[in-house]
């Protein structure tokens, strides 16, 4: 059994999701560590579905001179939400409250007075983001559309998040 790098459930050795979370499994092109981010956290190397790389690795397709990462497909790149008059960017962490109190994106909201102390909060669903309008007093947006309170919305890139009304262009990094 092996954990899963998103929730720590035990799920089989040879999963490709978490059974729990929904969570893709990846492993690094380069090292085999499994983990849930764009780059490995033990050696920073690219990491890969580990579908892709079970696949790869069978047919002895693992390494060569670029250190290991010709194996698999390229993962899909990290969102973030934008300021549009800000000059900052708040990246998605699963479950992390958005506000102006007790949030890891205090330090960048405290001055945005329409934005709630405890505004919403992101949450992953599989390789998705969504997020939650805490009951805010000013509401939140995704593209125009109303979200209602403690029920999630998904969003992506391209989309426009308005929170409290404050305008947050969700971009690819």
């Amino acid at each position: 059994m092996i954990e899963c790098p998103d929730c720590g459930d035990l799920i089989p050795d040879d999963s490709h999701f978490c059974d729990q979370c929904g969570a893709e499994i990846l492993v690094c092109v380069n090292c085999g560590a499994l983990g849930s981010d764009d780059f490995c956290e033990k050696c920073g190397k690219p990491m890969v579905a580990r579908k892709d790389y079970s696949a790869k690795t069978s047919k002895g397709d693992v390494g060569g001179d670029d250190g290991g990462t010709t194996v698999g497909s390229p993962r899909q790149k990290k969102i973030c939400l934008k300021a549009r008059d800000g000059g900052f960017m708040l990246t998605p962490q699963d479950g992390a409250i958005i506000g102006r109190k007790d949030s890891p994106y205090a330090d960048d909201l405290k001055e945005l007075v329409n934005i709630s102390r405890l505004h919403g909060k992101f949450l992953r669903q599989g390789r998705d983001w969504a997020l939650v309008d805490l009951g805010s007093t000013n509401g939140s947006l995704i593209n125009d559309v109303m979200l209602a309170a403690n029920v999630p919305m998904k969003f992506k890139a391209g989309d426009v998040i308005d929170l409290g009304t404050y305008l947050f262009d969700v971009i690819e990094r």
